[in-house]
């Protein structure tokens, strides 16, 4: 009798094993775990953090355009992380001088929105940016230059009171402001003159009296001898993608020898080297003269040979 108890329990212990083996789920190989899951979460969360979009947007070009989606947006997004704040600072910080001349080079063209919205990236930056005072001046007085254009624009395309008056209304202001003049009954009044048209009252000088022209003054066309020059920048972007190119800069050397007038002629590939080309453009000093020059120079941007980075 015991050893049937004995028989009974045991089958009984055999039985629950087995129904506990059916209640676990079966674990299927190549499925993924809860851990997986949490990884894979893990990625996609840091390949869309601010500090990867802005890595994203540096290596597609994307420095400062378009605006919400570029580099620079980014990584300030990038830099209220404290997990990113010192490589967003970093990258802010190479970057910065590009947003600078890129605000003025559209303050130069008169563009007075993108000048506006980069001088605020700038602020966002650094809020005490020794060039925001300049930034700030230039754009007050372009948006005070353009106010007095339109002004005058408007006063141009006013009509004259006679121009929209009805005919009787101007053939009364003509005889109060012009009495009839009284003539002899043999001698009939002379009629007006016929106007002349617009383009008939100017008259081009005679080509031997023809102004020498200003370009031509006080400007000589020996380029002086560079006597300091600067390597530029590699852009970051650039640098990150492998990419070479060149930027022709023209300038106007001026009587001390310093540069001025820095303007882009054409860069290769756009986009890319204009910023670093037209900065170092004013590092450079020539041999003074006393008079001005219209020089131009191409910046060539070479990456370094493996020969270079090992040494």
């Amino acid at each position: 009798m015991k050893a049937r108890w004995i028989g009974l329990g045991i089958g009984a212990a055999l039985c629950l094993a087995a129904c506990g083996d059916a209640a676990r789920p079966a674990v299927v190989e190549g499925s993924a775990s809860p851990a997986d899951g949490m990884a894979g979460a893990g990625v996609v969360a840091a390949a869309t953090a601010p500090y990867a979009r802005a890595e994203r947007a540096l290596a597609a070009g994307r420095i400062l355009a378009p605006a919400g989606d570029n580099a620079i947006e980014h990584y300030l997004d990038a830099r209220a992380q404290p997990s990113e704040r010192v490589r967003a600072r970093a990258a802010l910080a190479e970057l910065q001088p590009y947003v600078l001349i890129a605000a003025e080079q559209a303050i130069a063209r008169g563009d007075g929105r993108e000048a506006a919205r980069l001088q605020a990236l700038i602020a966002r930056i650094d809020s005490g940016a020794p060039a925001l005072p300049r930034l700030r001046a230039g754009l007050d007085a372009l948006v005070r230059e353009q106010e007095a254009r339109d002004a005058d624009g408007a006063a141009t395309a006013m009509p004259s009171p006679a121009a929209g008056a009805p005919a009787a209304a101007v053939e009364r202001i003509g005889a109060t402001a012009a009495p009839e003049p009284v003539t002899s009954p043999t001698h009939a009044p002379e009629p007006p003159p016929a106007a002349a048209p617009a383009t008939a009252t100017v008259q081009a000088p005679p080509p031997s009296s023809l102004p020498t022209p200003p370009a031509s003054r006080g400007v000589e066309a020996r380029t002086p001898r560079l006597l300091q020059d600067a390597q530029p920048r590699y852009p970051l972007p650039a640098l990150r993608a492998r990419i070479e190119g060149e930027a022709q800069v023209a300038f106007t050397i001026q009587p001390d020898g310093s540069v001025r007038n820095a303007r882009l002629l054409s860069s290769t590939p756009p986009g890319m080297f204009e910023a670093s080309a037209l900065a170092v453009a004013q590092r450079w000093r020539f041999e003074a003269t006393g008079r001005a020059h219209d020089s131009s120079r191409t910046v060539h941007f070479r990456l370094p040979t493996e020969a270079a980075r090992d040494g």
